[in-house]
């Protein structure tokens, strides 16, 4: 199997020697490969870069420091292209201190010209030019060396058709008066929005069915759990997985001898933290009441049924216009998005209030008004 022609950069003179040049262009083509399964931070393996000068592939393990890189990621008159781009910018965040902008994400880029939502880089690049990838190195070590012939044709296709689909799909959203959508989502993918570990416990599913004291128990559990995983630079569930947590919040100790009994428990993993176990949860039932403060308001039942009609009325005038634009409505504005905007809003502001950008312009006069229909004049 042949591999597409690339340059290996593997020392930091030939790096910087890169950066530079790529700092005077005016696109970069981004991907990276790490590994993201035992530990807390990702691994980076190699970042695929496609330019005016060809594509290199940047070796993450032998270069080590990849600081010099944060120069092109931060260049202004750089963009930087990517496809289903959030989880590529953390990596490059984490390896360089640097969020890289501004961007143009291909995978949002294409929803908006109406190919379909979450749309792969394989199925884009078929779309776009007939071109079938091969897709068989998508869990594979990253890290280890020397990489076989087929990982460095799967990390050089990741990027070879990335410059041209970009224009391609500019060129579209031109057409149709939509490519500033693209860009103004593209650029949300640098806002990174870390939870602090106080927070954690947002991340916990189940955490509502436990009693109150449980729940503030369980809240201290996550951010030991948080500090603990970081530390040790080990993955959350090969700590403590979500289950364990949860039924250990319900308990006043923890024998050496229950541990194994607990759910989510795995000897291979886990027996080697039972004492941190046992240590954590005495820390969290002495500081459970610091966390009592983070529990949610309940609502009424008056509250619960409003909030749901008034996602109903949201989500109709999303579908209307979305069926207008020929686009699925979770591109325009998601569930989420809705339940976001629906918690924030503070009446008699506005509901619009809670969007910004074209979200604002296309949607807000009209979920404004839904909101009024609904909520009344308190809806502002």
């Amino acid at each position: 199997m042949s591999v597409p022609n690339h340059d290996w950069i593997a020392t930091p003179a030939e790096l910087e020697r890169r950066t530079e040049a790529w700092c005077r262009g005016g696109e970069l083509a981004l991907d990276t490969e790490f590994v993201f399964e035992r530990t807390f931070r990702p691994r980076l393996g190699l970042i695929q870069v496609a330019a005016d000068d060809g594509i290199a592939l940047l070796d993450a393990v032998a270069l080590g420091d990849l600081q010099p890189f944060a120069a092109a990621l931060a260049a202004g008159g750089v963009v930087k292209v990517l496809h289903a781009g959030a989880g590529d910018v953390g990596v490059l965040r984490c390896a360089t201190g640097i969020a890289p902008q501004p961007l143009f994400d291909t995978q949002i880029a294409a929803a908006f010209a109406g190919l379909g939502p979450a749309l792969s880089y394989g199925a884009l690049v078929s779309e776009l030019f007939g071109v079938e990838l091969s897709k068989h190195e998508t869990r594979t070590d990253w890290l280890r060396r020397p990489l076989r012939s087929e990982q460095i044709r799967y990390a050089v296709e990741d990027v070879e058709h990335l410059p041209a689909a970009a224009r391609e799909l500019e060129r579209r959203l031109a057409t149709l008066g939509r490519l500033d959508w693209a860009r103004e989502d593209s650029a949300r993918l640098s806002e990174v929005e870390e939870i602090e570990p106080r927070f954690a416990w947002r991340r916990l599913r189940g955490i509502g069915r436990l009693p109150p004291a449980a729940r503030s128990v369980a809240r201290a559990l996550a951010a030991w759990r948080e500090h603990e995983a970081e530390r040790l630079d080990l993955a959350r569930p090969f700590l403590m997985r979500d289950e364990t947590l949860l039924a250990l919040a319900r308990r006043t100790e923890l024998a050496a001898d229950d541990a194994a009994g607990l759910p989510g428990f795995e000897a291979r993993r886990h027996v080697g933290h039972v004492e941190r176990w046992r240590q954590a949860l005495a820390h969290a039932l002495g500081r459970a009441e610091e966390f009592d403060e983070d529990e949610p308001r309940r609502r009424n039942r008056q509250e619960i049924e409003e909030r749901e009609r008034l996602e109903r009325a949201l989500a109709a005038v999303v579908a209307a216009r979305a069926a207008e634009l020929e686009l699925p409505p979770e591109v325009l504005l998601s569930r989420r998005q809705r339940e976001r905007l629906i918690g924030r809003w503070e009446p008699p502001e506005p509901i619009s209030a809670g969007l910004t950008g074209f979200r604002r312009e296309l949607l807000g006069a009209d979920l404004d008004a839904a909101a009024r229909r609904e909520i009344g004049p308190a809806a502002g």
